[in-house]
């Protein structure tokens, strides 16, 4: 069952990377962001898309590890 599982992940991986593969390569021109008034340098929609990608992917493998537990309040 764990082997399943794998290879189900590995698979949805690999087709959202294709399909942002074939976005950038469609979609070539530069974009520029703005948020809360400041304006991003012009960098190609594939670039953004692959930067987005690889720190979604680093911060849901780091997310399992952090643990948030509740702080227990004493009563006097």
């Amino acid at each position: 069952m764990q082997r399943l599982v794998t290879v189900i992940a590995f698979v949805i991986i690999s087709l959202i990377m294709v399909i942002m593969a074939v976005i950038s390569i469609q979609n070539i021109t530069a974009i520029s962001l703005e948020f809360l008034g400041f304006r991003s340098v012009e960098i190609p929609l594939g670039v953004l898309l692959a930067f987005s990608f690889a720190v979604g992917f680093i911060l849901g493998a780091i997310f399992p590890f952090v643990k948030l537990t509740p702080q227990r309040t004493q009563d006097w």
